[in-house]
């Protein structure tokens, strides 16, 4: 009976109500769709942060491994041809592992300088030692070398198939040698008698300063061998740790956003209604 007697209220105000209802939930729709569009944006701007600093590590881990690869490979040469100086090479010979020796440096030093800027303390640390090693180990070679290898040619004529004097009288240097308390005169005489010794390796093993006994020089060169080794280990073993060697890493997609998700889903929602 109420609607009945207020017809002609109801006839304009459901009309009205009506027009209001669907303005207002456009409203609403639209905001919701602006909001998502906010969201939309917004995660786009992660995945595109997160997208630049994969390429960024992406790239840091390349140069990373690149140099300290090439320091590594340098500082092996540097050892080895420092090693070579202890063998029976000639002039040329020895000049050519020299030259080599010193190219070698020079890449050695530039790339500790390149890891000094790019890679971790403990890579840092690391590859000092192993310069420092292999730097040590091609000094003592160059001060060692020589009389290891006039020690060995004195060695080939002691224990060869010459005659019986000139044998006995290598052995007969060695033992000079081999005397910590043998003076130079006694070392200078021993090796002058000795027939067939070359004249450089006379002056070399005469010389009290630089005769050493050849056991010490050989522990020093196993020192300096067993420093390179250890040291090269521990480069290697912090380099793996800065690489992540040991682990396979999977690149990082961004996740979408919940919320975007579900507020797109209103909004559309919204929009079909």
């Amino acid at each position: 009976m109420f609607f009945e007697g207020h017809a002609a209220f109801f006839a304009v105000v459901v009309p009205i109500a009506a027009i209001a209802g669907s303005y207002f939930a456009g409203v609403r729709g639209a905001k919701i769709q602006a909001r998502g569009g906010q969201d939309q944006a917004s995660a786009a701007r992660d995945a595109a942060e997160i997208a630049a600093e994969a390429q960024r590590v992406a790239a840091l881990w390349t140069v990373r491994q690149v140099q300290v690869a090439e320091f590594i490979q340098s500082a092996r040469e540097v050892s080895m041809s420092a090693d070579g100086f202890y063998k029976n090479y000639s002039v040329e010979d020895q000049q050519s592992r020299r030259d080599r020796v010193s190219a070698a440096a020079k890449t050695m030093s530039l790339t500790e300088a390149e890891i000094q800027l790019i890679a971790p303390a403990a890579v840092v640390d690391a590859s000092f030692n192993v310069a420092r090693a292999a730097t040590n180990a091609y000094v003592c070679a160059l001060m060692d070398g020589p009389t290891v290898r006039a020690r060995s040619a004195l060695k080939r004529i002691a224990y060869g198939d010459g005659e019986h004097e000139v044998k006995r009288a290598a052995l007969a240097a060695i033992r000079v040698l081999d005397d910590e308390s043998s003076s130079h005169a006694d070392r200078q005489e021993a090796v002058s008698a000795v027939p067939g010794l070359a004249e450089e390796h006379v002056l070399r093993l005469g010389d009290r300063r630089r005769g050493a006994p050849v056991r010490r020089l050989e522990e020093r060169r196993r020192e300096h061998q067993e420093a390179f080794k250890d040291s090269m280990a521990a480069l290697v073993s912090a380099a793996r740790e800065m690489l992540k060697s040991e682990e396979d890493v999977a690149p990082t997609v961004p996740e979408q956003r919940r919320r975007w998700r579900l507020r797109n889903s209103v909004a559309s929602t919204a929009g079909s209604a």
